[in-house]
């Protein structure tokens, strides 16, 4: 049963996602199937129980207990956030990237 929510995507999050597409064309990977699988498994996730995925470890760590991850099947992060029933959804990463410096990488970037 999925809950009354709505998703949002971030420029941030936008962004991540058109890496992920272009890294997936170097290696000759179609990236539409990844990406959708990503956003279909993510949003399913959420909408059906939003504070159902842990808090981001490496954030928590520096004492930010905002964010949550939703990992994928194929391997992804998905860090959202949750405001009653808004869900924002702020950076897609590998599970192999970093995610500090991500952010230092985008704060750089803006």
């Amino acid at each position: 049963m999925t809950r009354d929510v709505n998703i949002e995507y971030t420029e941030t999050a936008k962004s991540t996602l058109s890496d992920i597409a272009y890294y997936l064309q170097k290696v000759d990977v179609k990236p539409l199937p990844v990406i959708e699988k990503i956003i279909n498994e993510f949003e399913a996730k959420v909408s059906t129980f939003p504070n159902g995925c842990q808090i981001v470890p490496e954030l928590l760590k520096i004492g930010c207990d905002k964010y949550r991850e939703c990992n994928t099947s194929n391997g992804y992060r998905v860090i959202y956030s949750t405001e009653q029933s808004l869900i924002t959804t702020h950076v897609i990463l590998s599970q192999k990237q970093d995610i500090q410096q991500t952010l230092f990488k985008r704060l750089i970037e803006i």
